[in-house]
C-alpha cells in the first residue's frame, strides 16, 4: 500500500495543484472518481487483460468510456498514466487527491471502530474531542469491529488511538512477556 502511495503522490499533488489553481476541485474530484470506477470495473479489466491489448488500446478505451464527462486536462493525465504504466495507481491517486482536498477545506477523515454500534451522543462526543484536538472539522467513518471486544479504536491519518479491550489485553501480554 505504501508503495502505491509513493507512486501516486506526485500525480495526486500535481492534479490537486492544477485543480485548485483553476478553482475546479469538485470538478476534478468527480472526474477522478469516474476514471477510478471505470478502471476498476470488472468488465473493463477483462477487456484490457488480453495479451494483444496495447497501451494505446487501453488509453482509447478508457477515454471513449468516459467520453465528454472528463475534460482535456484529465485526458492528458490518462495519457500520461498509460504511457508511464501508472494506470493501476489511479484509485490511489484519487484517494490522495481527496485527502488533499479535505485538508484544504479544513476537514480531516477519522475512522472510528467500536465493538458495538455507537449511539449518536457517543459519536458526537468523540467527533468533538477530535475536532478540538486537530482544530479542524472531522468527517467520521464509523464501523463495528466485534474483534475489539469492547471500547473503540480511532485512526486519523497515520495516528491510531486504541482504547479497546483487545488493545489493552495486547499491551498487557506484551508487558508480561518482557
Amino acid at each position: 500500500m505504501a508503495e502505491l502511495a509513493t507512486i501516486a503522490r506526485p500525480y495526486a499533488e500535481a492534479a490537486f495543484g492544477f485543480a485548485k489553481q483553476r478553482g475546479e476541485l469538485d470538478k476534478w474530484s468527480g472526474m477522478l472518481a469516474l476514471l477510478a470506477s471505470v478502471y476498476q470495473n470488472e468488465r473493463f479489466q477483462e477487456a484490457i487483460a488480453g495479451p494483444k491489448v496495447t497501451g494505446s488500446d487501453v488509453e482509447r478505451l478508457i477515454l471513449s468510456v468516459c467520453g465528454e464527462r472528463i475534460d482535456g486536462q484529465v485526458r492528458n493525465l490518462v495519457q500520461l498514466l498509460v504511457r508511464n504504466g501508472r494506470l493501476p495507481v489511479l484509485a490511489e491517486i484519487r484517494s490522495l487527491f481527496e485527502q488533499l482536498k479535505s485538508e484544504d477545506e479544513g476537514v480531516i477523515e477519522a475512522n472510528i471502530a467500536s465493538a458495538y454500534p455507537l449511539q449518536d451522543q457517543q459519536l458526537e462526543q468523540i467527533v468533538n474531542i477530535l475536532a478540538k484536538r486537530y482544530n479542524k472539522k472531522i468527517s467520521p467513518t464509523v464501523g463495528v469491529d466485534s474483534d475489539l471486544i469492547g471500547g473503540i479504536k480511532v485512526q486519523v491519518g497515520d495516528k491510531v488511538w486504541d482504547a479497546s479491550v483487545r488493545g489493552r489485553l495486547q499491551e498487557m501480554a506484551a508487558a508480561l512477556t518482557k
